[in-house]
């Protein structure tokens, strides 16, 4: 279910990056060509890509797709290999579990008094981002452990 959850969010929330495109560019245009900035575009910007970036944590850890030197362990045999990948998500797991822990009460409070960035749009971007921080360290831990069971039961040769 971890696993359909966030290929779900990572294949479909995908597209708000298009969305942010298309902001930028509607912003571009009216800037340079008619003279006329707008207010909401750069947050609009921010507030899309950053609900995409947050919520494709899981779906990155289910691929095993995040940024890493694999250069060492490649060289390693097969046991030590599935060693590090083991410890290395353990560690994740401690590391989303330290990040949900810290999110909770600034994302709550957020949400609660609806926190807004206080630029001249004035969205509710904080109020949107803060609890999200706390759902996708969730997200990410759930799916690190599902990672970490499979790692256990398929065992250091496969």
């Amino acid at each position: 279910m971890i696993d359909r959850l966030n290929r779900w969010l990572g294949e479909n929330l995908c597209w708000l990056y298009l969305v942010a495109v298309i902001v930028t560019a509607y912003e571009v245009v009216m800037r340079y060509l008619f003279n006329a900035p707008t207010d909401w575009a750069f947050e609009l910007t921010i507030l899309l890509c950053a609900v995409c970036y947050l919520l494709a944590g899981g779906w990155v850890t289910q691929k095993d797709a995040h940024i890493a030197i694999t250069s060492l362990p490649q060289l390693a045999p097969p046991r030590v290999r599935h060693g590090l990948k083991l410890f290395a998500a353990i560690v994740g797991a401690c590391a989303m579990v330290g990040l949900a822990w810290s999110a909770w009460r600034p994302g709550l409070r957020a949400l609660a008094i609806v926190e807004r960035t206080g630029s001249a749009w004035n969205s509710p971007a904080p109020a949107i981002i803060k609890p999200l921080i706390f759902v996708a360290a969730v997200l990410v831990f759930l799916q690190l452990f599902v990672n970490i069971s499979r790692l256990v039961r398929a065992g250091p040769g496969d």
